[in-house]
Formats: C-alpha cells, sequence, structure tokens
C-alpha cells in the first residue's frame, strides 16, 4: 500500500509581522531543508505526495474542518499523513499555528480541526514550537475524529543547521518500518539543541486497561504508515476510552 501525505511550509513572515497578529514573528531558516527532506524521502520509497504548499500560498483553512467554513475535506483530511512547518504555540492547550497570508485567518487554531471523520487523515506532523501543552493535553481530543496520531511538540523545536535533517531522518524512519510514533520523535531530536516531541493519540478502553494501560495496544506502539507495517483501525470518537500521550527530550 502507498501513503498519500501532504506538506506546508511557512519560512518568511513579513506580513504577519506587518498586518498580521504577531509583530516579532521571526523568519525561519532551515523550514525548506527540513520539508524537502520529509518529501523527498517519502517520495523515494514510492509513497505518494498530494500538494506541497509553501510561504504565502499555506492557508489556515486547509486545517480548518469543511463543517465549520473550512476546507480541509480537499486538503489536510484527503491525505493519509500531513507535515506541516511553522511558528506555534497554544492557548489553554488548544494549538494554534501562523500563517504569513489569512485565507482565512493568520493563525489556525485546533478547536477547528476536525480530522478523519469522514475523509482520510490518520497522522499530522507539526515542526512548531508548544503545539501541545503537556499539563492540559486533552485539550486535544477533539481533533480526533478519526485521526490515530498528532505529532507536536511540548516545548521548543529549534530552527538550527543542526536541525536541518530532522524531516529526512523523520521520512528515513517510517520508511525503514519505524512506529510513527517513534519516527518522529527519534527523527526531530537533535544532538545540539533539545527539541521537544510529543505524540498524542486517542487509544481504546482496553488499552487504558483501568489505569494499567496496555501499550501494545495503543497507535503509538502499533501504527505504520501505510505500506511500512502495521496500522490499528480508526477509533471513531465513541470507540475512545482514552488519549495517551509519549513524549521526549532531545
Amino acid at each position: 500500500m502507498t501513503t498519500t501525505f501532504g506538506v506546508e511550509a511557512i519560512r518568511h513572515f513579513a506580513n504577519a509581522r506587518a498586518s498580521g497578529p504577531d509583530s516579532k514573528a521571526a523568519d525561519l531558516t532551515y523550514t525548506f531543508n527540513r520539508s524537502n527532506g520529509f518529501d523527498r524521502g517519502l517520495r523515494n520509497a514510492h509513497h505518494a505526495r498530494a500538494f506541497y504548499w509553501t510561504e504565502r500560498d499555506v492557508f489556515e483553512n486547509d486545517l480548518h474542518d469543511s463543517s465549520l467554513g473550512g476546507d480541509d475535506a480537499n486538503w489536510v483530511d484527503n491525505v493519509d499523513l500531513f507535515w506541516i512547518e511553522t511558528h506555534g504555540n497554544n492557548v489553554n492547550g488548544v494549538p494554534i499555528m501562523l500563517y504569513d497570508n489569512p485565507v482565512d485567518d493568520w493563525l489556525t487554531w485546533g478547536n477547528t480541526w476536525e480530522l478523519g471523520e469522514a475523509w482520510n487523515a490518520e497522522w499530522m506532523m507539526a515542526y512548531s514550537c508548544h503545539t501541545v501543552d503537556r499539563n492540559n493535553v486533552t485539550a486535544l481530543w477533539p481533533i480526533f475524529k478519526g485521526l490515530h496520531l498528532y505529532c507536536g511538540a511540548w516545548e521548543n523545536m529549534y530552527d538550527g543547521i543542526t536541525t536541518d535533517e530532522c524531516g529526512e531522518d523523520v521520512a528515513d524512519n517510517l520508511t525503514d518500518g519505524d512506529t510513527v510514533a517513534s519516527a518522529w520523535i527519534d527523527g526531530v531530536s537533535d544532538w545540539s539543541v533539545d527539541n521537544h516531541p510529543i505524540v498524542v493519540g486517542p487509544a481504546t478502553a482496553a488499552a487504558w486497561n483501568g489505569g494499567n494501560i496496555r501499550w501494545n495496544l495503543a497507535p503509538h506502539n502499533t501504527d505504520h504508515i501505510w505500506g511500512e507495517g502495521s496500522t490499528a483501525p480508526d477509533l471513531a470518537p465513541a470507540q475512545q476510552g482514552c488519549l495517551l500521550w509519549r513524549w521526549a527530550e532531545g
């Protein structure tokens, strides 16, 4: 089987600084080293890129649920795996990310995301700072309408010369048979700076097991991208008995 994927990457934020919500949003340096490496690694393993949008062609409504006025049915929720790189943060545990073109907004808010409910999305990866509040992870629960795993950061993710290969490393891990969770945590870890990856996803009541978590039943331990190993079935909201997360520093 082949995994379909989409990439969105923003390096420059001049318009967001001038007219948007963040007058101090710095330009990034290695956005396209990481995003191109991720894209190239998956395509070289014969997975199928559906879209790759950059800079001012990256729109907030690509993540915004179609039932709430967005267009995710044609973009993020129409691929198996989505990678995005931009500035990030959270408000009360709800992730936000910055765009340089307000279509329809300068920011995406996680409370407008509903991924996997009737479309395709299994996995989302956000190389952005602070997109998960580790003290309020359950604020993410509403995004999981069939989505298996959300891979983000519980603190800083660094833009530097030693992190320029993180996207390639994640892709190599995914196509070498690593689980999605391990591919993310290992791939974005770095010898020089302290990145803070976290992987969040729902599991069944059987996996929760009264608080004695059976990790062998959790998507963190079972999910591989299509064609590279086993993949758990989608869990509709009614089937989700718990929300689990795994994180690291390094």
